[in-house]
């Protein structure tokens, strides 16, 4: 018998629902019964979606975790449905077999010249999978990424450059791909990475200021000399201060000021832990 839908395909079963012969591409399992994918779709299965593509409708539910399953995901097995990763993990009993070989009539005298045959392995290819991450996942790796960047931020004169606080967006969302990547082979998706890089951000930018403030005070002596020493350089003395004002939290500005700088930190490094997120996730899908 052969596949409605492929016709060279040989049939492996025959949909429940509608009759027709299904392949292996087309034969979904439910409630131990084979059905074809049209006959799924048209049902309240479809109304399930892929637990590794979030936005994909599933086809089928694996038969060793029972998560439902896409397309993409679903690898075919002795008639039963699995996802790539169960079907990675199956014992050896539950693997296809290899077909087996036919001999070719040949004279005896030719026998021992022929070449050995080759098998060809069925391997399945391994995929990257969006990662499903929830807010409460973010926690965690977004402090982490947060102190990272916050006490490389807080350094004066080392934080002019800004470059600190994308290396802590990157950590937040590495890390957070760490916790929530069971099996190694996933990535975050740009908004996930994004979000936890800005949320680290913001949490570098209270530390960095806490930072910059206890740097002023203990070190206030030092931060005056390295004044000096740029004066020194020829170095205009409005530019000078504003190096200073920029890279150092003195506590003698007015309090307006030293608001207004803790919002515009906030902004920014809120945009550069999301651009650091964002790294790691296009990093993560190759």
């Amino acid at each position: 018998m052969r596949c409605f839908t492929h016709p060279r395909s040989e049939a492996v079963g025959i949909c429940s629902s509608c009759n027709k012969g299904v392949c292996a591409r087309c034969a979904v399992e439910k409630d131990g019964k084979v059905y074809c994918k049209a006959c799924i779709a048209k049902s309240k299965f479809s109304e399930l979606k892929c637990a590794n593509h979030p936005r994909s409708e599933a086809v089928g539910v694996c038969s060793a975790c029972k998560k439902p399953i896409c397309d993409a995901c679903a690898i075919d097995k002795e008639g039963r449905l699995y996802c790539r990763l169960c079907s990675a993990e199956l014992p050896p009993e539950f693997e296809v077999p290899e077909p087996a070989r036919v001999a070719e009539a040949r004279p005896a005298y030719e026998e021992e010249r022929l070449p050995p045959a080759r098998i060809e392995e069925k391997r399945i290819p391994k995929m990257k999978v969006e990662l499903a991450v929830k807010t409460s996942e973010t926690v965690s790796s977004t402090i982490f990424g947060g102190i990272v960047g916050g006490f490389l931020m807080g350094l004066p004169f080392i934080n002019l450059l800004l470059i600190w606080e994308v290396v802590g967006g990157y950590v937040a969302a590495y890390l957070l791909r760490l916790r929530v990547d069971r099996y190694s082979n996933g990535y975050l998706r740009s908004r996930d990475a994004m979000f936890a890089g800005a949320i680290s951000g913001v949490f570098a930018a209270f530390l960095a200021t806490f930072f910059n403030i206890v740097y002023a005070v203990l070190f206030k002596g030092m931060l005056l000399q390295a004044g000096d020493f740029l004066l020194s350089l020829g170095l205009d003395v409005g530019i000078v201060d504003i190096i200073m004002k920029t890279s150092v939290t003195d506590l003698t500005l007015p309090a307006a000021f030293i608001f207004t700088k803790l919002v515009a930190t906030v902004v920014l490094f809120a945009l550069l832990g999301a651009v650091g997120g964002a790294i790691s996730s296009e990093l993560s899908r190759k």
